[in-house]
């Protein structure tokens, strides 16, 4: 089985700063004591523009890969939510704190700085995701709000295992494996804070539009109403730049191949031992499916065979 790493957009940020060995800017930017740097946001933030207007910040972040910036990102969160216009507004303007904090990225020079500084955008979104979650529980009916409550509990429950069925275990990465593992996880939680995002605007009578979803690659599951994967779909490109796919069907066989894009909303799929041919169909947020068109040799696939992912991870 091929390692199971591709290149998400944070890697790819932390990688360049790695490579042409930026230096540590504004390290020596310590005007205030770390222990002020609450105040600071908050003084920094009453400066930012109107209600209906971008966030900004007049600073630049200070560069220090020792400091837990937890509280501050709370204020950060915290601000945006209470000065953005709409729901739509907010996870706009949560961009902009992933913006704030990318020069921290861009500054890591070792493996342990870009694995320590990818955590901070992991947690941007699992923040976020709290806030939404909190004001959501506050604001739903009980029926809603049990419904919802399942389905969430259902994706934290799958979240350790969607995460070794998409980059594989620690002993496969080595040092690297924290960085996949916080890339991917701020991947997810993106994804995840948007849909109850969605829920929340429903109850807000709120415009909400979804981001768009690739046509071409995604992790997509079945869990059958549970907190447990039944099967998975999962299309990328991987280092190389090849399009491939991993596909598990009802926890009785998984193949692995690479797919070519018919250019009609279909993803053809050809197994790596050649034994398995079939048609991704990719359908935004309602998920993905996969229809077997071809078997040979021995195969826990049949033909005519098509199988639905409806969550998207």
């Amino acid at each position: 089985m091929k390692k199971r790493i591709y290149m998400m957009p944070i890697i790819v940020i932390l990688m360049a700063g790695f490579c042409v060995g930026c230096g540590r800017e504004g390290a020596e930017s310590n005007d205030l004591s770390i222990n002020n740097r609450s105040s600071q946001v908050e003084e920094q933030l009453s400066s930012a523009s109107g209600k209906n207007d971008d966030i900004q910040w007049d600073d630049k972040l200070e560069i220090d890969f020792t400091y837990d910036y937890s509280e501050d990102i709370k204020a950060d969160v915290d601000y945006v939510a209470s000065v953005s216009a709409s729901l739509q507004k907010e996870l706009e303007n949560i961009e902009k704190i992933i913006q704030r904090y990318t020069p921290l990225a861009e500054a890591a020079q070792t493996q342990g700085e870009m694995n320590v500084s990818s955590r901070w955008f992991f947690v941007i979104w699992d923040t976020e995701l709290n806030s939404l979650w909190s004001r959501f529980s506050n604001s739903a009916d009980q029926q809603t709000k049990e419904n919802i409550l399942a389905e969430q509990r259902n994706w934290i429950a799958m979240k350790e295992e969607v995460t070794v069925l998409s980059i594989g275990a620690s002993e496969e990465n080595g040092s690297m494996y924290p960085l996949l593992q916080n890339s991917f996880l701020e991947e997810t939680t993106k994804n995840r804070a948007y849909v109850l995002a969605n829920e929340l605007a429903k109850i807000k009578g709120e415009f909400f539009v979804l981001p768009e979803v690739s046509a071409k690659y995604g992790l997509f599951i079945d869990n059958q109403g549970t907190g447990n994967v039944y099967s998975f779909l999962n299309t990328r490109q991987d280092l190389e730049g090849d399009d491939e796919a991993i596909i598990s069907i009802y926890r009785q066989g998984e193949t692995e191949g690479t797919f070519v894009d018919n250019g009609n909303g279909e993803l053809a799929f050809t197994s790596d031992d050649g034994n398995v041919k079939g048609t991704i169909k990719i359908n935004g947020w309602d998920g993905a499916s996969f229809k077997v068109t071809e078997t040979s040799g021995e195969s826990a696939f049949s033909v005519g065979e098509e199988v639905i992912f409806p969550f998207v991870f």
